[in-house]
């Protein structure tokens, strides 16, 4: 097994925003405005559904908060505001209610990807950027979308709570849904302010909250945030709703087990956007069997798409080739840390000695390697030799 030390540098916070192949979770997510536009990462690419309202200013329609005065129709776009502006399929004539869509950020896009050939996004981009394309987090549209009527019930429900913290926010609540552990299956954007090793996820339909204060456990059940073995399994939970900018939970008091709902919401399926091709690296340096490379050098490795930066550790191998001569024992292999530039999606790896002269080395990058979103980098190699 080759020793190395692998140190990734990327801000907690947004490794727990990425998500596993395996964490996927199909169809809608149920939101707020507020929550796109604090970690677009997490949402780019996925259906949502928030309460709003829309206005139309300058010939583009933009989301507004819920009850908030709509800004007059001349009012300069403004990039500092972060808005969200709709694309739609299917309006029915109402100015507010719940919004359905795709949610992207531009920046984090080609401008000539094929899948957004049909959507003409230059009358926005004119009035945001004078034509050019985005950089991220920048701005943010809603592709494919609707806007239904929302009745918010007096009675906190898990995704009213969800849609509408402001509304239940340090109210009792009672919720009921699946028990999701420690946001195993990456049902929401990330850790509460002040994590907590018994802090759980419960999720119902397209809707999921962290539950704290309380660790999972009653008369004949004890369930472990860390195992996803448990995360079939059906809870109620009692507490107080808490809300700390974007971030919702329910301060627990009390759990139990349940059973899954008899007739469970209905989840309307809604068009999508053909799926995001697999991430590929796209350049290297040293290049691929490159000769006389300096044994000081740094290798960097650029990919086609923002990577999930956790998914590198344990899966990228440094080696030495064998000397011809048989006697010679095996080379020990260099010892090396990495970092992942969410900048400019590369991975960047530096020796701790340089690397031994006149020597042929191998990078290799492992399966399990992903892209945010879980798409997964096919096992990947790069030979080069050193020079003195």
């Amino acid at each position: 097994m080759p020793r190395s030390s692998l140190v990734v540098s990327l801000a907690m916070a947004l490794a727990c925003a990425v998500t596993p192949a395996q964490a996927q979770t199909p169809g809608r997510i149920a939101t707020t405005a507020a929550a796109l536009r604090a970690s677009p990462v997490f949402y780019h690419g996925k259906q949502v559904a928030f309460l709003g309202s829309v206005a139309e200013s300058r010939s583009l329609t933009r989301v507004e908060a819920l009850g908030a005065s709509p800004a007059p129709a001349s009012a300069e776009p403004d990039l500092s505001s972060k808005s969200i502006y709709v694309f739609w399929r299917d309006r029915q004539g109402r100015s507010d209610g719940e919004i359905r869509g795709e949610f992207w950020d531009l920046g984090r896009l080609n401008e000539s990807d094929a899948r957004f050939s049909s959507v003409d996004f230059r009358p926005l981009l004119e009035q945001l950027t004078q034509g050019r394309w985005p950089a991220r987090d920048q701005v943010f549209v809603l592709l494919n979308a609707s806007l239904v009527e929302a009745t918010l019930p007096d009675t906190p429900s898990l995704r009213a709570i969800v849609l509408a913290p402001e509304r239940y926010e340090n109210r009792s609540a009672t919720i009921s849904g699946r028990f999701r552990g420690r946001n195993l299956l990456a049902d929401v954007a990330g850790p509460l302010p002040t994590p907590d090793k018994w802090d759980f996820v419960v999720r119902s339909a397209d809707a999921a909250l962290w539950v704290s204060g309380l660790r999972p456990k009653g008369r004949g059940f004890e369930l472990d945030p860390s195992a996803r073995v448990d995360t079939g399994r059906w809870v109620q939970v009692g507490g107080t709703v808490r809300r700390d900018g974007s971030r919702v939970w329910i301060e627990a008091r009390e759990i139990e087990l349940t059973s899954a709902p008899t007739d469970p919401p209905e989840d309307i399926p809604v068009a999508s956007t053909p799926v995001e091709a697999p991430p590929t690296v796209i350049f290297s340096t040293p290049v691929a069997n490159e000769p006389d490379v300096e044994p000081g050098s740094v290798v960097r490795i650029q990919f086609s798409r923002d990577m999930d930066a956790r998914s590198f550790k344990d899966r990228i191998r440094v080696s030495y080739a064998a000397a011809p001569q048989a006697a010679e024992p095996a080379p020990t292999p260099p010892i090396f840390t990495f970092t992942y530039n969410i900048g400019n999606r590369g991975v960047e790896l530096k020796f701790v000695k340089p690397l031994e002269p006149f020597r042929t080395v191998t990078v290799s990058l492992l399966d399990g390697i992903q892209a945010v979103g879980g798409d997964a980098l096919a096992p990947w190699s790069l030979t080069f030799t050193t020079g003195r």
